[in-house]
């Protein structure tokens, strides 16, 4: 995935861990968020940034 604020990708290590964690290139704080489709049983990932 792509980090919002630098660009640079980042690598997912544990897709189910929702914990904040720190961008290896520009140390902005990070959180994967996950949206499940009750409908069509998919999964939106994306990451945003910690306030």
């Amino acid at each position: 995935m792509k980090c919002p604020d630098c660009g640079e990708d980042i690598e997912i290590e544990d897709w189910m861990d929702e914990e904040p964690f720190g961008c290896p290139y520009c140390g902005i704080i990070l959180r994967l968020i996950t949206n499940k489709d009750v409908y069509s049983d998919a999964n939106d990932k994306r990451l945003v940034i910690c306030e």
